[in-house]
This record gives C-alpha cells, structure tokens and sequence, in this order.
C-alpha cells in the first residue's frame, strides 16, 4: 500500500515537473511589446563571412538576408518559421556568388529579458573552388547565434559551425558562418517568454 502512494504521489510530482517545463520553454515574438506577431521576418546584414579550412579559404560577402513567416510560437512551443529567402551576394574568393542551397527553418529559444537564442536546421550552402571542386554544408538544430530584442532587433552569428555535408576528401569537417543581422521588418521584434 505505501508503494502504490509513493509512486501515485511520484506520478504527480512528475507530472507537475513536466507541465512547468513546457510553459518554461514557450517562447512568442510580440511587435509593439505585448503584441504577439504572427507575421514575415526580414533581416539583412552588411558584412557575412562563410570560412573553412585554408584550403578553400573565406567567403566574404557585403550583402546577406534571411526571410520567413513565424510558423508557430506560444505556450509549450519554441517561435519556429521556414526561410523563404536566405541569400549572400556580393561575395569575394567563392564561386559562385550565392552559396545558397536551401534556406532551412530557424528557431528561436528564449533566454531572458527580450532575447533567445537561434537555431536553424536544413540551410544548405555549397562553397565552390576550382581546384577541389564543392564542398557542401547543412544546419542540423545548429546553434547559429544570439537574437536581441529591440528597435531594431538583433541576431548576431558570432562563430556557427555548419557540418559538412559533402564526401570530397579535401571538405572541412565544417564551416563557420560569422555575420550580424538587423531585423528591417517590423521595426520593434521583442522575445517574450
């Protein structure tokens, strides 16, 4: 009998644990603050860089954007959209211009105040050498960098490494993508948990 109420009373508190878990873990996007925003995000940066071994070298690009719809977001949910646009143009030292495969979905976590991480999965980019050939990289839940909260909002990638995808032998195990992003639309993007 006391075994049947220690695990009825262990049910219970198990269930309390996970049912605080998913409210703790909800995150939504409001635009003005307390204003959930269901809309496209569009976000553009001056200078991005997808870098890898000195073998292949360093793609420096003056022009980057990202844009999608937020998919989902709330109570038990992480803010989660598709990319409808990922582009890097303008690029130095890679053929050709834009890498771009597949933009992928981005995820955003909150972590405190008006701010998340970012991660993305299925961004596809393939960085082309003349004399190794393709080398191609994919997002796998990467952990790709820090969103701030603001008028404008912020996503900065400081150091994301992308698995590589590819088998030529003469790939990196990854490559680091580095830039930072300025939301352009809507002007005020808050994470709010």
């Amino acid at each position: 009998m006391k075994y049947a109420k220690f695990l009825a009373l262990a049910a219970t508190a198990l269930a309390a644990l996970m049912a605080f878990a998913g409210v703790a873990s909800a995150t939504t996007l409001t635009s003005p603050a307390g204003t959930t925003f269901t809309g496209t995000l569009k976000a553009s940066s001056s200078e991005t860089t997808l870098t890898n071994s000195s073998t292949i070298g360093t793609i420096k690009c003056t022009k980057s954007e990202v844009e999608g719809p937020v998919t989902s977001h709330g109570t038990g949910k992480t803010v989660f959209g598709d990319v409808s646009k990922l582009t890097f143009t303008e690029c130095t030292n890679g053929e050709p211009t834009d890498p771009v495969v597949k933009g992928g979905t981005l995820e955003l976590h909150w972590t405190s105040g008006s701010n998340g991480t970012v991660t993305s999965s299925g961004a596809e980019v393939i960085i082309h050498k003349t004399l190794v050939g393709s080398c191609t990289f994919k997002t796998n839940n990467t952990d790709i960098g820090q969103f701030t909260g603001g008028t404008p909002a912020k996503l900065d990638i400081e150091s994301a490494a992308i698995p590589q995808e590819s088998t030529n032998f003469f790939c990196p195990t990854s490559a680091t993508w580095k830039g930072s992003y300025t939301v352009t639309s809507p002007g005020t993007l808050l994470a709010d948990a």
